[in-house]
């Protein structure tokens, strides 16, 4: 007899084909793609795998629930799915009572897993990748701003046919106020990245300042500065890791994620620090521009004294600097 299932709709990277027969003994199943001309995608018979006629783009990637096979179950596992992949299968079931066909449809998708959002030279750009089928990229901004926002998206398409998106969004002049949210989604869900402007902070060097961050349930937390270079991180449920070059700087940090961080001088410690909150389907950036004031009351500051002596001939000229301001 005949049947059709509903079908497979399989998460990039694997994929379970139902199938399900009358079990009795002398069992052979065949699974086979229907693909214009058949394509041998796994065979069983004899009670073991028999792949002697498996085409090459199945090699290593199908299996069989085998002890689950003289209960009924002739599902195929199918590994490292591809869009190659999709289409029509036939299941073959055949025992020593009776033969069974059924047809079923595998549709192959790669969902949204990952945003990410920056911000860099007053222009938001949000991306995420390894999509299919095409997705879609929507911003809002709150409070909306009154200058139009230029807003630019660009999809491209890698070699498995998958997608990569990139959505940038030219802010206003010098922001420090607004919320910008990035959506991107398809058919199979979504997933969104939040960005806060948090207004500039100074802070005098060689001194401890707490970086504000908001988490509640969260994943996972990550600190970094200037973009690139990760300062800690943490998972729930587990404990924070510091990366070394950091240790001397991280004080602590808060069950609520805003960082208490000892800074040095504008050189070392001023730039740009990102807390980033990951959750089941959506990412929160704080964005915090930190700007070191230097101590004009601490020792070794601008405020130096230096003498330099110089011999022009016959004449001495003893030069002292105080604060800037040449004696000869």
């Amino acid at each position: 007899c005949e049947r059709r299932h509903p079908g497979g709709l399989c998460v990039w990277g694997s994929c379970v084909l139902p199938c399900r027969f009358q079990p009795n003994s002398d069992t052979i199943l065949h699974w086979v793609k229907k693909n214009g001309e058949d394509v041998h995608v796994h065979s069983y018979y004899d009670d073991q795998d028999q792949l002697g006629y498996q085409d090459p783009l199945y090699k290593g990637r199908t299996s069989l629930f085998h002890d689950q096979i003289s209960g009924g179950n002739a599902s195929l596992g199918l590994a490292r799915v591809n869009l190659q992949d999709q289409g029509k299968y036939l299941c073959y079931a055949s025992t020593s009572q009776n033969n069974q066909e059924t047809f079923v449809i595998l549709t192959a998708r790669a969902p949204v897993t990952r945003v990410d959002i920056v911000l860099v030279n007053n222009t938001v750009t949000c991306k995420s990748g390894g999509i299919y089928p095409i997705p879609q990229l929507t911003w809002s901004v709150s409070p909306r701003p009154a200058t139009v926002l230029q807003n630019t998206t660009e999809v491209h398409e890698d070699d498995q046919g998958l997608y990569d998106i990139s959505g940038s969004l030219r802010t206003v002049y010098n922001d420090t106020e607004s919320t910008y949210s990035c959506s991107v989604q398809n058919e199979h869900g979504a997933r969104k990245a939040t960005m806060r402007l948090h207004p500039p902070m100074e802070n005098l060097s060689r001194s401890e300042v707490l970086l504000p961050c908001n988490a509640s349930g969260l994943d996972y937390i990550t600190w970094t500065f200037n973009h690139n270079q990760t300062i800690l991180r943490r998972q729930a449920g587990q404990e924070v890791v510091v990366e070394t070059e950091w240790q001397q700087h991280v004080r602590d940090l808060s069950e609520s994620g805003s960082l208490l961080l000892y800074v040095t001088s504008s050189a070392q410690s001023e730039g740009t620090y990102r807390c980033t909150l990951r959750y089941a389907d959506e990412e929160d950036v704080t964005h915090i521009e930190l700007k070191i004031l230097e101590d004009p009351n601490e020792e070794g500051s601008s405020s130096t004294v230096g003498i330099i002596l110089g011999v022009v001939d016959p004449v001495i000229i003893l030069i002292i600097a105080i604060n800037s301001l040449y004696i000869i």
